[in-house]
């Protein structure tokens, strides 16, 4: 029987819970015989429990007190995701590329999971701040302290508006994602984003509608055929939660990064979150490992496990 949101909610916190215990039998109990963690975000396809128990295992030796917060679950249908932050010391070599350094590491992630009508995860999608992960265990250099991000702003508090539902607020994020992203109509994201919305995600950039237009500028610069399209999405309450797949072919500068000529397609998880109408925060996490080893820049090879 199809659980409801709630249950899959539950469901998604003890999946977490177990699994900060150490306590991988979990996985057998949680997960469908025929699940699949998809690949994405350096990481290859995982076919069953004992595989994801073996990428746990493997994530364990590297960092042996390893703990994921839920921060967030988002539920919708027979979907739901989780926005979280991990942390652990590195006391193991990190995927055969960064031995052990002592240091204590920090990363988010995203990943949205899929239940079966027997109550059981049959797949999984994710995306993680790799390049954070790969500056603190020092495979990519980067300046002591660079990956640390300021504190989050504080979102703002909206008096005034017509509240929205999670439907309306869907049709905001799609026509978002068409007519902002897709066909570069900067103008929307004034209507879309209230002037003073936050992004913890990327506390550096200007708040309001400023900052995202920030972003789609380099993108759409870069790459002229830039184009987004929403895989998964998910609504729950005042939030709206989606797995995109982004593609483009490099021909400017891309935040740095010379003209490549090369196209790449990479993945994104990104949530919104909406107060009378308007997105007032947000949260990203995108696949720049992914990009930028296409793009030519730095090493390739996938995470293994």
């Amino acid at each position: 029987m199809s659980l409801t949101i709630n249950e899959m909610k539950d469901a998604m916190v003890r999946l977490y819970d177990e699994a900060n215990k150490q306590n991988l039998g979990i996985f057998d109990e949680l997960l469908a015989e025929d699940f699949v963690s998809y690949g994405g975000a350096g990481f290859g396809d995982l076919n069953g429990a004992e595989a994801f128990k073996d990428l746990y295992r493997n994530f364990l030796s590297t960092f042996p007190d390893l703990w994921f917060q839920v921060d967030d679950l988002i539920a919708e249908g027979d979907l739901c995701g989780v926005r979280g932050t991990l942390w652990g010391t590195h006391r193991g070599n990190f995927m055969g590329i960064a031995p052990a350094t002592g240091r204590k590491v920090l990363w988010t992630g995203m990943a949205i999971f899929r239940f079966n009508d027997a109550g059981k995860m049959d797949a999984r999608w994710q995306e993680w701040d790799g390049i954070s992960v790969m500056q603190q265990v020092g495979v990519i250099p980067a300046e002591e302290g660079s990956w640390v991000k300021p504190p989050a702003p504080v979102p703002p508090h909206l008096l005034s508006g017509d509240y929205t539902s999670p439907s309306q607020n869907k049709e905001i994020f799609n026509r978002f994602t068409d007519e902002f992203w897709n066909e570069g109509k900067m103008e929307v994201a004034d209507e879309v984003f209230d002037a003073d919305a936050t992004s913890p995600s990327a506390p550096q950039l200007p708040t309001g509608p400023e900052g995202v237009k920030m972003v789609a500028g380099w993108f759409r610069t870069a790459m002229p055929d830039y184009h987004i399209d929403i895989v998964r999405l998910i609504t729950d309450d005042d939030k709206v939660m989606a797995q995109f797949s982004q593609s483009g072919t490099q021909n400017g500068d891309l935040m740095g990064i010379p003209p490549s000529g090369k196209h790449a397609t990479w993945g994104e998880m990104g949530i919104l979150r909406f107060e009378r109408g308007k997105v007032v925060e947000s949260w990203y996490e995108v696949d720049m490992l992914g990009l930028m080893q296409q793009l030519g820049v730095g090493g390739g090879g996938q995470a293994q496990g």
